[in-house]
Order: structure tokens, then C-alpha cells, then sequence
């Protein structure tokens, strides 16, 4: 199992956790207009929404990443950052299923349960899903629910994936950020192909794409926001790309726009 809790920045996504899972470091905020957002305690970040991407170990590690978007709207980007809070790996289904949860108590507010998305489709994975919450029921604890990931039903959901991760790691235009994570080698020792064509045959990468369907809609409902002085996250504002490319030319930029594994750590 694979755990990981890095950051950068002013606002970084995280401490590294050493000593297994520490306490919840989620409030719920309401800001000056009137709209809820989430407060890191330990980054003091401030998010819009908080969402949990899970894939299914199999032949690989299943794979669990918390992911947030920020409440700020970046101007120049016209874009809420996305960034990678933590990631776990992890073969033994028992084992994997208790992670989720404690990741999922660890990022949820008092009072209120994050969601998890993921591939809800795979009747072998669900039995086991019901089989460990019955289990827990009989012992009086909490069960984990998994909800449908955004577009899991699309014949082009392997196309739809693979775009929103090109799109948001465009050089110039980047809002998703990793931290020292191991996305980023693994996304880039995938071959364009494997990326349009069987995304979700890597647990990382579907996990990420289940979460990044799910903030990519996310908006304020109460007007864009914009961040007080010292609080704007630093950024690479060089070669801008325009948004709206045809899904094969996006991923092509995204293999060569980073040419480095630095340039996916911003």
C-alpha cells in the first residue's frame, strides 16, 4: 500500500502522514456572500467542493485520490485550480475499502460525509462492496457508499477521461496540480494511445478521471470569487493554449507539453 500526503506552494495540498491517518483537517465555512466552502485546516485552503475518485484493485492496485477545486476563480485562467489532496494504492479489496473510508473521514466536514465516484457497473466489485458493508453493519459501523461516476455509461467515457486530464494539464493553461504525488510519472509513461484508448484499464488515472468529471462542473452558486492579497496560488502563465481542442490534439500536447515530470508537479 502506497500512501502519500505532499504539498508545494503557499496553500500545499497536504503534510505528509507518517504515523497513519490523522484527524479530520476539513471545516465547513460559509463565506462573506452567503456561499459554503471547505477550509483545510492544516493549509488553510479554501475549496469549493471536495470529491473522492476510487478504482477498483484487480491485476493492478486499486487506486483512491482526494481532489478539490478552489473556491477562487484564477482571472487570468478564468479557472478554479483542481488540486490532488492525497493518494493511496492498494491490492487487498478488504484493506482498500477501509482506506476510502478513513480518507473519506479525514476530508469530510463535521456533520457530513464526502462522496466517492467510481465505476458502480462492475457487479463482482459491488458484491463485494455489499458483502464488507454488511459486515460492518453487524458490528454497528458505518457502511461506504460508492456513487456512479459522470459519464461511466458513455460508449466515448475512455475519450471524455482522457480530455479533461489533457485539457487541464495544457502548458500555459495547467489548473491541475499534483503535488509530489506519483500521477505524474505514471500518466507520463503512458503512451498517447493507452490514454484515449484504455484509460481505465489504470486504476490512477480512471480514479482521477472520475473525480475530475465530477469538479469540472462544479461553479459558485453565489458569483466567482476572487482571492484576497497573498492568497493567489503561483502559476505558469507561458504559452497559453486555447480550451476547446479536438480530444487527439489535446492529448498530444499534453505528451508534448511536459516533457518533464517537474512540469505536472506545479
Amino acid at each position: 500500500m502506497r500512501l502519500s500526503y505532499y504539498g508545494k506552494g503557499r496553500y500545499p495540498c497536504g503534510r505528509r502522514n507518517l504515523g497513519g491517518f490523522m484527524m479530520n483537517i476539513i471545516e465547513k465555512k460559509i463565506y462573506e456572500d452567503g456561499e459554503p466552502y471547505f477550509l483545510n485546516t492544516e493549509t488553510n485552503g479554501k475549496y469549493g467542493e471536495i470529491v473522492g475518485g476510487l478504482a477498483w484493485p484487480g491485476t493492478k492496485d486499486g487506486s483512491l485520490i482526494i481532489a478539490s477545486v478552489d473556491l477562487f476563480n484564477d482571472t487570468e485562467l478564468e479557472a478554479h485550480h483542481i488540486r490532488i489532496l492525497t493518494d493511496v494504492s492498494e491490492s487487498n479489496i478488504d484493506a482498500f475499502l477501509k482506506k476510502a473510508l478513513e480518507l473519506q473521514r479525514r476530508f469530510s466536514p463535521f456533520m457530513e460525509t464526502i462522496r466517492f465516484y467510481g465505476d458502480t457497473t462492475s457487479l463482482t466489485m459491488m458484491e463485494l462492496l455489499d458483502q464488507f458493508n454488511k459486515d460492518r453493519r453487524s458490528r454497528g459501523l458505518a457502511p461506504f457508499y460508492l456513487t456512479e461516476a459522470p459519464q461511466l455509461k458513455n460508449p466515448k467515457k475512455f475519450e471524455f477521461y482522457a480530455q479533461l486530464i489533457g485539457k487541464y494539464t495544457q502548458n500555459g493553461r495547467k489548473i491541475l496540480h499534483f503535488c509530489n504525488t506519483a500521477l505524474p510519472s505514471y500518466l507520463l509513461s503512458l503512451s498517447p494511445d493507452e490514454v484515449s484508448k484504455s484509460v481505465l484499464d489504470h486504476p490512477p488515472v480512471a480514479a482521477l478521471g472520475y473525480a475530475l468529471a465530477v469538479l469540472s462542473t462544479w461553479r459558485p452558486r453565489k458569483g466567482e470569487k476572487q482571492p484576497e492579497i497573498g492568497e493567489t496560488e503561483e502559476r505558469d502563465t507561458s504559452g497559453r493554449i486555447p480550451i476547446g481542442k479536438p480530444i487527439e490534439e489535446t492529448i498530444g500536447q499534453f505528451y508534448s507539453g511536459f516533457t518533464e515530470t517537474s512540469e505536472l508537479l506545479k
